[in-house]
């Protein structure tokens, strides 16, 4: 089922063939100097975002050279965005940062051919509003241990129950899922009082820069260990019956480390037997605002989640105040019992005035 997400394209490669040559060379210019510094998934997403404004360029404006664009005509995209792609807060500010950053490399870089040329997208279009596109998916403990005797027991499938596990355990990206090899996950390797398992070794996480953000991942013990234990016992089986020899924790029907397209058409099993949209980034939320009930502060879970500042628990937990154990109700039990009877004895003083 997924989240609906409404998807309009305009680009192809017919069209893509008749953009301006001038725009091409700047275009593949702009990716070669991000490519240094930036991740593959931020490459791709520049490509991407290139693509569509160069050809609304091409179909709406006449085909002008990038420098040539007026003020004007980039609020006329970003209104076509908007009204004709329906993009959200989040969309339209990546396109706007893209061609922001292109901006920036012509007055870095091409000051001697344009010496007057201003980023315009700074000048000119401002941020919209932040709103949520898509409806977000918060479960519940119960039906997550459903899901988890489902793949178990129901359908005997060990190794989705070992990704739901990790999933769970660690509040990992599903882009890091796969760097979780056996070789790294050591199940006497703790952290945290032996409650978390810690990876021997670190492994790529989101960055920005080519290399990522290179972190040792916490998983937590007793969600993960029993359930990796039996899926490695199963995988032992299939990869000797199909002389496989790899370290990759999650595999095809043959043996052959998956990819990411395995784990999304495993996901899309478990989103028709949940009573909400499934998606991976759901068990982020799900793991954070399990360990705020639990009582854990912000700190730890920043913590143990590997964020550099608060402001991703801030996105993550889903816990209101009003839901979370408090260390301070302990003290406050019982501690405005006095106010009452002081109450109830000047009520008593005034009836016999």
């Amino acid at each position: 089922m997924g989240r609906e997400t409404f998807v309009n394209r305009i680009t192809s490669e017919e069209l893509t063939a008749r953009i301006n040559p001038k725009n091409v060379k700047l275009w593949k210019r702009f990716i070669k100097e991000k490519n240094s510094r930036c991740s593959d998934t931020t490459i791709i997403g520049y490509e991407s975002d290139l693509n569509i404004f160069m050809t609304w360029n091409l179909l709406y404006n006449d085909n002008k050279f990038f420098v040539d664009i007026k003020k004007i005509e980039f609020s006329d995209f970003f209104i076509f965005a908007m009204e004709e792609l329906k993009w959200g807060s989040a969309r339209f500010g990546r396109m706007k940062s893209c061609l922001s950053s292109l901006s920036d490399m012509i007055v870095k870089y091409y000051d001697e051919d344009y010496p007057t040329y201003k980023n315009l997208i700074k000048i000119a279009i401002e941020n919209l509003p932040k709103v949520v596109a898509r409806e977000k998916s918060v479960f519940t403990e119960e039906e997550i241990n459903s899901l988890m005797k489902y793949l178990k027991f129901d359908l005997d499938n060990i190794q989705e129950a070992c990704l739901l596990a990790l999933m769970i355990g660690s509040g990992a990206r599903i882009s890091e899922l796969l760097r979780f090899t056996t070789d790294i996950i050591d199940k006497n390797n703790l952290a945290f009082g032996g409650i978390f398992l810690v990876t021997t070794k670190k492994i790529k996480t989101k960055g920005f820069s080519k290399a990522g953000h290179p972190m040792e991942k916490f998983i937590i013990k007793d969600i993960f260990v029993p359930i990796f234990e039996e899926w490695m016992i199963k995988r032992e089986e299939i990869m000797k019956e199909n002389n496989q020899e790899h370290t990759s924790l999650f595999i095809k029907k043959y043996g052959e480390p998956a990819k990411v397209s395995t784990l999304n058409s495993w996901m899309l099993k478990w989103d028709k037997f949940l009573p909400r949209p499934f998606y991976a980034h759901a068990l982020r939320h799900y793991i954070v605002s399990h360990l705020t009930r639990l009582g854990c502060s912000s700190d730890f879970v920043i913590e143990v989640m590997g964020w550099k500042t608060g402001s991703m628990y801030k996105i993550y937990n889903d816990v209101e105040g009003k839901d979370r154990k408090w260390k301070e109700i302990d003290k406050l039990q019982g501690a405005f019992g006095g106010v009452a009877e002081i109450n109830l004895d000047i009520d008593e003083e005034s009836s016999t005035l």
